[in-house]
């Protein structure tokens, strides 16, 4: 029996064991229940390990009932990006829709300048692209490739298409390069609206796990990426956040900001590498990350920031006056990604996160990417 499908066994007799526990629909800070989270992921998954925690924590939602995993998208032109959500998808016996960039797709033409942008930040934060070592440790027979599943704009257009009005929640927790082009795309065989209007017709909120807030130029990390946080600077794409959020925003939907200053005080990695054993791709995120990597490949040095765990967190759970605040207002973006808040009324807001209680949510979010529940 190989790892992959020893690990999939595992993860059958553990959806099996959780079935019979019973959550409630308590409201979240909108008002809907957990029951009625419709949700597309939209991510980067790699190189940083929050990526595949947050995979992990997608599935584990799912599974429990607590969101209804619509589709998850890419949003980078890595060519085994599909084959790591497939290979999710088996773990955690799930079906879910995928949607990925491959270089014979109508949807994105990525340019090479932006390729090699992404093949950098891989070589200088990873030992090597941990969704090829995925495919190389897991992949099987049944793994999808980029060549087997939709483009990113067509499944964006069919799920929407397919969904009942003001239904649909997106998380985006990466760049937003999907986002211009489904905007700009036109009606076809699934719906006779044009992207704008599928995107008002059928989005009820979104969640951008990207900026820095209050301001993103006073963070000294975000120096190398002209003042922007990482996925807002959009490797250095110029102009592409600004334009996705100021016409989102003008849709009068609610949107909610989860910034780098949240996630970067949550740490976890290690007690999740621990309960998953080092045979699990969420596991092989973590052991790839150079500064978590323990020199030889046999232990964990560090925790990691949760800065997608805590969105995905936010978003299912919701947590205000427990863990997180909220700010309204409107955020003000310049060409380059970067960041500052105009505080006052509306339907955007940033959370914060309360002080003294980082260890408590590092906990509670190791325990749903783990799979452990409380009934």
């Amino acid at each position: 029996m190989t790892r992959f499908h020893q690990r999939k066994l595992v993860a059958a007799f553990v959806i099996i064991a959780v079935a019979f526990a019973s959550f409630s629909c308590a409201s979240d800070d909108t008002g809907s229940t957990k029951s009625d989270i419709k949700l597309i992921f939209d991510g980067d998954i790699g190189p940083d390990p929050c990526d595949f925690s947050t995979l992990s924590m997608l599935h584990e939602y799912h599974n429990q009932g607590m969101i209804d995993l619509v589709g998850v998208i890419g949003a980078t032109p890595d060519p085994y990006l599909a084959s790591t959500f497939s290979i999710y998808n088996q773990i955690y016996a799930n079906d879910i829709p995928i949607g990925a960039y491959s270089d014979g797709s109508d949807d994105i033409a990525f340019s090479e300048r932006i390729k090699r942008a992404y093949s950098t930040s891989i070589l200088f934060t990873t030992y090597a692209n941990p969704n090829e070592t995925i495919y190389e440790e897991y992949g099987n027979s049944e793994t999808r490739t980029s060549d087997d599943v939709a483009g990113t704009v067509e499944l964006y257009r069919k799920l929407l298409s397919e969904a009942e009005d003001n239904s649909i929640t997106i998380y985006a927790a990466g760049q937003l390069f999907n986002f211009p082009v489904l905007l700009a795309s036109q009606a076809d065989q699934y719906s006779p609206l044009n992207g704008e209007e599928l995107v008002q017709s059928k989005v009820k909120k979104f969640v951008f796990m990207g900026g820095d807030f209050p301001s993103s130029a006073v963070n000294p990390p975000h120096d190398f990426t002209s003042g922007a946080e990482y996925n807002w600077w959009a490797l250095g794409q110029k102009d592409t956040t600004r334009r996705v959020i100021s016409t989102l925003a003008g849709m009068g939907k609610p949107i909610t900001y989860v910034g780098f200053e949240v996630g970067e005080r949550i740490l976890v990695g290690r007690e999740i590498v621990r309960r998953l054993g080092r045979d699990h791709p969420t596991s092989e995120g973590y052991y790839q990350y150079v500064a978590t990597y323990g020199g030889q490949g046999v232990e964990l040095t560090a925790d990691n920031p949760a800065f997608d765990e805590a969105g995905l967190y936010y978003l299912v759970e919701g947590g205000l006056g427990t863990y997180f605040d909220r700010v309204f207002g409107s955020v003000q973006i310049d060409e380059n990604g970067a960041n500052t808040w105009v505080t006052g009324e509306g339907t955007e807001a940033y959370i914060t996160l309360r002080s003294g209680v980082e260890d408590e949510l590092a906990g509670v979010i190791t325990d749903r990417v783990t799979g452990w529940f409380k009934p």
